[in-house]
């Protein structure tokens, strides 16, 4: 097995993006801090709706959508998500308390750990050794983190290690689960990662407009869902 060449240059790119972020929040107006996050917002946007058009069952990646966000509500994933960072927070710094950091430290999370594309490039790289896929969210990642890190400073480096936890899971188990992701898997889980996708850019624009927010973490198990009902899928006599 191939070194994940991939991996290693996400989270590389997370922390610098991080310690960039510090650095630029000095220099930076905070109206141009303002334009970035529109800008990004936008950006994601865009980003999940390409994602969404190559999906290959509208049936499968909506039913996916509702009930993993009816099971991520029942679990509180969200909750807990804020919790631990409460936590860890109080651990380090004293200074990032606010409800404005922990929303921006959840869509941080969410970008990082648990997106679609970071998700599908970690199997793939430990499928076949592609890691082009997560070299080009690299770059994506640099940029948007540096934004995060001009609002929260270099705690948003810290997610650098569960994304080496989550990434590396699913890059040694890729063999594994490999017989179930079919190309339609593939294509009804990222239409799934492009909702949560468009999520995070709303919450990014509805950030700086004061929309309400979309708990995005509690919809993370709707990427689960849609290889497992593609998969079942299969088993039907007719198509959906």
């Amino acid at each position: 097995m191939t070194f994940p060449i991939g991996i290693a240059a996400n989270v590389a790119a997370v922390i610098l993006g991080g310690l960039g972020g510090c650095l630029f929040k000095r220099i930076l107006p905070q109206r141009v801090v303002e334009m970035l996050y529109m800008t990004f917002g936008f950006c994601a946007l865009g980003i999940g709706v390409v994602s969404i058009v190559k999906l290959d069952s509208l049936t499968i990646v909506v039913l996916s959508a509702i009930l993993g966000a009816v099971l991520g509500e029942l679990c509180c994933i969200d909750s807990g998500v804020r919790r631990l960072i409460r936590f860890i927070l109080g651990r380090l710094s004293r200074d990032h308390g606010e409800d404005r950091d922990m929303e921006i430290l959840c869509l941080a999370m969410a970008i990082i750990c648990f997106s679609g594309t970071g998700i599908f490039g970690a199997l793939s790289e430990g499928l076949d050794g592609d890691h082009s896929i997560l070299l080009a969210k690299s770059v994506l990642d640099l940029f948007t983190v540096m934004v995060f890190a001009t609002s929260v400073g270099w705690l948003v480096t810290l997610f650098s290690l569960p994304q080496t936890v989550i990434f590396l899971l699913f890059f040694f188990t890729a063999s594994l689960i490999s017989p179930i992701l079919t190309a339609q898997a593939i294509a009804n889980f990222k239409a799934t990662g492009g909702i949560l996708t468009v999520m995070v850019g709303y919450n990014m624009l509805a950030g700086q407009v004061g929309l309400k927010k979309i708990r995005v973490l509690n919809a993370v198990p709707a990427l689960l869902l849609s290889v497992v009902f593609t998969w079942a899928a299969g088993f039907l006599p007719f198509a959906i």
